[in-house]
């Protein structure tokens, strides 16, 4: 029983099961990483890092926070992310690995997003790569809509995979509506219609493409969007 709870703890650090503060959506998986409006200044962050009781694990998150300030990952999602491990009474060397698996997320998120991206957006990429985005996907986003902030969009991309959408379906829909304009807004109702489907019991892909025919049938023709506009 407790081997079985602790790899629970080991999956949902590793960010296959997101940890939810929520919001972007209510009730949702966006903003796993709990980085919406956070704290920026060292100040901030060392007054969270006191929630954390135990001296040795503050000690190696602070550490590990050190160290990936001086490579350049931002560390607001990594203070997230050790704070959801404590809340799980995962051990030092859990949150450790937890720490360097989101870290190198992140990295991979700035590689496809582009240097410029937000933390926000960073942080919501690394989310949607630890359920399973394709890494095109991401470049993709960033190639429809070079101008706009797509954290909205790598969060429904998110909750469409935690309902175990295919990664290839959901990246597909989400990709197609926003190169025929969809604004952050149609794709939030997109992804709360299928969600509420799904509570119903109807299949998430059923779900997805329903829906989404819906939403597309109130977008201009193809062909007349030449990019997504800024929000």
């Amino acid at each position: 029983m407790r081997l079985n709870r602790r790899r629970g703890v080991l999956r949902t650090l590793a960010g296959i099961c997101a940890m939810v503060p929520v919001g972007v959506f209510a009730g949702g998986v966006v903003g796993a990483l709990g980085v919406v409006s956070a704290p920026a200044s060292l100040a901030a962050q060392e007054t969270r890092l006191l929630l954390i009781s135990d001296d040795g694990t503050r000690d190696a998150v602070r550490r590990f926070l050190d160290a990936a300030r001086v490579r350049g990952t931002p560390t607001e999602p990594l203070v997230s992310r050790a704070l959801e491990g404590v809340a799980f009474r995962a051990t030092p060397k859990e949150i450790e690995r937890a720490l360097a698996a989101l870290e190198k997320r992140l990295k991979k998120s700035r590689e496809l997003l582009g240097a410029n991206s937000t933390v926000d957006e960073l942080a919501a990429g690394a989310d949607a790569l630890a359920h399973g985005a394709p890494e095109s996907a991401l470049r993709d986003m960033r190639r429809i809509a070079p101008g706009r902030r797509l954290t909205v969009e790598l969060g429904v991309l998110t909750e469409l995979l935690a309902k175990d959408i295919a990664p290839k379906t959901a990246a597909t829909m989400v990709l197609r509506l926003m190169a025929r304009g969809a604004s952050g807004t149609q794709l939030t109702e997109l992804n709360a219609a299928v969600q509420k489907d799904v509570a119903l019991g109807v299949k998430p892909v059923s779900a997805l493409e329903l829906r989404g025919r819906g939403v597309m049938s109130l977008l201009p023709p193809a062909g007349s969007v030449v990019t997504a506009q800024k929000r």
